[in-house]
């Protein structure tokens, strides 16, 4: 009786792990499909419905002006009534079950309407969806005006500036062109745009067109005075070519730290032969983060740059092994390969056995 038990024991520890293991993967399957489906939705509704509430907001905003401007301040006196910004609620005033929901995007718009904003905060969402949701945050307004502009015949883009997590509009009154803020309760129209810029400590501002968001134009000039940032990569004194630069702000993190946790992303360049690249940025320090891997090795390195406007600055970026990165890297690859290896083990070679 005694000499059994060690294989009772074994037996009863294999099933626990194995249904351990049940468990752990079919928690992650579901949390995947979840965030697909989150993701999804917005998208779906755009092809569904788009069109139709398009048509139905453009309505209520009225179609009979040939005015761009009084157009522009339609939409705008739109949004302000209809968009709750989920932002401004906070958590302190959100029961356990808002704050669940608003870790998924979930929040209550002006009309009481529980609704997606954004699946997980993160991912951006079409303006029709922004219509449907009646929860917008600056893009969404930004995106919703440009997107109701362009639909009446009016030449209007997106400006945004990354690293400090702003976004705006621009509309155009033949060849005059209109800096447009929609998501500004008080005054959205920008008369100065350098005074603008300034206030809020841009770094870097990029315009694009909605029918074509890859295709980027650097507008920084309009709103900011800048100098230029030139980081040169090496690993052991040698240059690096081929790695990736990030320029990171931490002025949100360090204003606004209840809200971001980390530096946002700026710009994003690549370093040429002589391992070197350059930045024109806005003045004031930034966090630099080199990257570059060669299998089967990762390599990360950290620096900062203060810039100063009409002045050239130099950093320096000193790469070495990027452990956490070079894991999952190995992890990627060794594990699906175990996983083949033991589904042709037990297939082809199992069975020949038997």
């Amino acid at each position: 009786m005694d000499s059994k038990e060690p294989d009772i024991r074994k037996v009863t520890l294999k099933y626990a792990l194995k249904k351990f293991t049940r468990v752990i993967m079919k928690t992650l399957m579901a949390y995947v499909v979840i965030s697909l489906v989150l993701i999804t939705i917005p998208q779906a509704y755009k092809f569904i419905r788009g069109d139709k509430i398009m048509s139905e907001v453009l309505d209520q905003i009225g179609l009979n002006t040939t005015n761009p401007n009084e157009l522009a301040l339609r939409i705008y006196s739109w949004e302000q009534q209809n968009f709750a910004n989920p932002y401004f609620v906070q958590p302190e005033n959100m029961s356990l079950i808002e704050k669940l929901l608003a870790g998924y995007g979930f929040y209550h718009n002006n009309q009481g309407e529980l609704h997606l904003f954004r699946p997980f905060n993160s991912f951006p969402v079409p303006p029709q969806w922004v219509l449907h949701s009646k929860l917008a945050n600056c893009e969404e307004y930004a995106k919703v005006f440009v997107y109701l502009m362009n639909q009446e015949g009016v030449k209007a883009r997106i400006v945004r500036a990354p690293g400090e997590d702003h976004t705006w509009a621009e509309y155009y009154v033949g060849n005059y062109k209109i800096i447009f803020d929609p998501s500004n309760p008080e005054n959205p129209v920008i008369v100065n745009p350098k005074q603008f810029g300034q206030l809020k400590n841009f770094s870097y501002v990029e315009a694009y067109d909605l029918a074509n968001p890859d295709h980027k134009e650097d507008v920084s000039d309009e709103y900011i005075e800048r100098g230029t940032l030139v980081v040169k990569v090496v690993k052991g004194n040698e240059p690096v070519s081929g790695a990736t630069v990030e320029v990171l702000s931490t002025y949100l993190m360090e204003r606004f730290p209840e809200r971001y946790d980390s530096p946002r992303r700026v710009v994003v360049n690549e370093t040429g032969k002589e391992g070197t690249t350059q930045f024109k940025l806005g003045p004031k320090e930034y966090k630099i983060v080199g990257k570059k891997c060669s299998f089967p090795v990762c390599w990360r390195g950290e620096s900062t740059g203060k810039v100063i406007a009409g002045s050239i600055t130099y950093a320096k970026l000193e790469l070495g092994v990027d452990y956490v990165t070079t894991v999952i890297l190995w992890a990627l690859i060794i594990i699906p390969t175990g996983v083949l290896v033991v589904v042709i083990h037990k297939r082809y070679v199992y069975q020949r056995q038997q």
